[in-house]
């Protein structure tokens, strides 16, 4: 098993965390400040377009926990891992992320996010 940046763990924390400051400084803690980020729904770059996002997200759906619902699999400076959002009803969505680290600063600088499950083929 490869050991994934604790970036990972970081990032996961600041996508639940509904205090300014500290998701601002988780984000910095685990994103470049050039961060490309991609979903369906935004495609943005830079670190305050994505906490600006982060906030804009929980304002629009309310109170949801995410979590990753895989491991970390990783060559070189990628990754994918599958996540979930989680509603208080019990109702989830889950998609799932491709990702690239700088390696010099072992930080996320790239991140796109993909809905639901792959298309049957």
């Amino acid at each position: 098993m490869t050991q994934y940046p604790i970036a990972f763990d970081i990032l996961l924390s600041a996508w639940n965390e509904r205090d300014p400051v500290k998701l601002r400084e988780k984000v910095a803690q685990s994103v470049t400040e050039d961060l490309v980020f991609t979903d369906p729904h935004y495609a943005i770059r830079g670190m305050g377009a994505f906490v600006d996002m982060v906030e804009e997200f929980f304002t629009r759906v309310g109170d949801v926990r995410l979590e990753r619902t895989s491991g970390i699999d990783m060559h070189h400076d990628r990754a994918r891992y599958s996540w979930q959002i989680v509603w208080p009803d019990g109702k989830i969505f889950e998609g799932f992320d491709a990702s690239a680290i700088d390696p010099g600063t072992q930080k996320i600088c790239r991140i796109d996010g993909f809905f639901g499950p792959l298309p049957p083929r």
